[in-house]
């Protein structure tokens, strides 16, 4: 809606709604936040050389989630929940990703659940990304989630409380099922220098992938031009302390600089 003083107006679509409320739910949990780099040098020569074999390229965030699964699985603790007066740890690692798909003719972001990540190849976890990207458009519009989701945001938002947030705040399953228990995003994937960013989630574990930077490093004896990973990680305080997080992270980086995963790469 345009007017004569220099600006104009647009509503606000529906879709905002859940995020807005998802931030006012985010900033009342105890965040502990670290910023971090991870040399990823050999697993991208692995990833760009399984592109050049098979004219396929490999999802680097796949790949990274990936390394996300295999370390919360071997640190359970980290993506618990506090509900009550208990902490409830699963078993699987389901990892919320954004997937960029093509919806009424425009990239349009899904939010995807990659469910027990924890027991999933990279090779599966890619697969399973790509199918979901290649997915058509009535796949998703006429999906009964996202039916439900738009009911949901047709609702007055006394009722998505009852309906929806009672259950994220209480509901350890619907959470899993529908949250996950971890979520991996690429913020920075189309940068070319490093950078980080802080991810605003709702889930015990929050990795937010910023920018790959080029700088020395140390290989062997010798210096050599490294690519660095920038890589944020919030974790809830109220289930984790210091010590079991640096020995999570310790683990994700180490996954991280050993290429976990690629070995089927020569």
């Amino acid at each position: 809606m345009k007017n004569g003083e220099g600006y104009y107006k647009e509503r606000i679509p529906k879709s905002r709604k859940l995020i807005i409320e998802s931030c006012e739910y985010a900033l009342k949990k105890h965040r502990m936040i670290g910023l971090f780099e991870a040399d990823v040098t050999d697993a991208r020569r692995k990833i760009h050389k399984y592109k050049e074999i098979s004219g396929e390229s490999l999802s680097f965030t796949g790949w990274v989630a990936a390394c996300v699964g295999k370390a919360v699985d071997e640190h359970k603790q980290v993506h618990a929940l506090k509900i009550g007066n208990n902490f409830v740890i699963f078993d699987d690692v389901n990892i919320a990703v954004l997937i960029e798909t093509v919806i009424e003719g425009r990239v349009y972001p899904i939010n995807y659940i990659l469910k027990e990540a924890n027991r999933k190849s990279v090779m599966d976890i890619n697969n399973e990304i790509r199918g979901a990207q290649k997915k058509k458009e009535d796949d998703y519009t006429e999906a009964d989630d996202n039916r439900s989701i738009k009911m949901l945001l047709s609702a007055p938002k006394f009722l998505r409380d009852l309906l929806f947030w009672r259950k994220v705040r209480r509901d350890p399953s619907f959470i899993k099922e529908n949250m996950g228990t971890v979520t991996v995003t690429s913020v920075g994937m189309f940068g070319r220098s490093g950078g980080w960013a802080i991810p605003l989630g709702m889930h015990a574990v929050s990795i937010a992938l910023g920018g790959i930077a080029n700088k020395p490093g140390f290989v062997d004896e010798r210096v050599e031009k490294r690519e660095y990973l920038s890589l944020t990680v919030v974790l809830d305080h109220d289930v984790v302390d210091g010590a079991p997080a640096t020995r999570f992270v310790a683990k994700l980086v180490e996954l991280l600089e050993g290429s976990y995963g690629l070995d089927i790469i020569s």
